[in-house]
């Protein structure tokens, strides 16, 4: 196929294309960056790992929908799925337009909602039938005031009950949610390993009531798996190494006498 030059305003320049033209999702998400980085939070979307790390931290059979916020081009929702949610028990809450558009020509079947996640309630109003099981967040929670993370998270365990989870991942150093400050909250917080392998690399917290559910078991951690498989095999490479310098070294001083 021949490509196609983008037709010439009259004014000279370019037209804006919305973002489910033919880009990869890479393009899409920097495109959408660049116009609102408030909004967009990352310049790419997560990487396979930490989309994997997230859809572990759910329970695809428990009762109840789960809830996927800022979903963007659809990394986590793939790998929730891959993890066995079943489309119908799956809600995306995203707030580009355009996002909205290319997740419902990826995943026909999910259910999209296009609204402002820190605004839950009223988002969901209507939407869902049952308290949900989790909320998997993607949000740029640390571009935005202390007062709305914590809004945000009232409003996700007002909505999920004393079972719930709320499961977030950050590129800080620290948790996103500022569980200290005022709301009476009592949040018990779980930060899982780090994903040394996205790009930046990123952290997982787990929310929940404290007076919920106390026990949780972390999921596999597939890229502590890995790690720990490279260290192998690189300690094995480097005593190949040591072996064979031995033997050239030892058959060098028997040539000599």
């Amino acid at each position: 196929m021949s490509a196609q030059k983008s037709p010439v305003a009259r004014n000279g320049s370019r037209p804006r294309f919305p973002l489910d033209v033919d880009l990869g999702d890479e393009a899409r998400f920097i495109r959408s960056w660049l116009e609102n980085p408030k909004i967009a939070g990352a310049i790419a979307p997560s990487g396979r790992f930490l989309a994997r790390a997230l859809a572990q931290c759910v329970n695809p059979v428990a009762r109840g929908p789960i809830i996927e916020l800022g979903p963007g081009t659809g990394p986590v929702t793939q790998a929730l799925l891959a993890r066995g949610v079943p489309r119908a028990k799956l809600v995306l809450v995203e707030y580009e337009k355009s996002f909205c558009t290319l997740l419902a020509k990826k995943f026909p079947g999910v259910k999209i909602v296009r609204g402002d996640a820190y605004r839950l309630a009223e988002t969901l109003k209507g939407v869902i039938g049952e308290k949900p099981s989790a909320i998997v967040s993607s949000l740029p929670l640390l571009t935005m005031p202390e007062d709305d993370r914590l809004t945000l998270l009232q409003q996700a365990f007002d909505l999920m009950g004393e079972g719930g989870r709320f499961v977030q991942f950050t590129y800080g150093v620290k948790s996103p949610v500022p569980t200290d400050l005022g709301h009476n909250l009592h949040v018990r917080i779980q930060a899982l390993a780090p994903i040394w392998l996205n790009l930046p690399p990123a952290r997982i917290y787990i929310y929940r009531r404290a007076h919920g559910p106390t026990q949780f078991r972390e999921p596999p951690d597939v890229i502590d798996m890995i790690l720990r498989r490279s260290r192998q095999a690189a300690q094995e490479i480097r005593d190949e190494i040591a072996e064979a310098r031995a033997r050239i070294a030892s058959n060098g001083r028997g040539s000599g006498r």
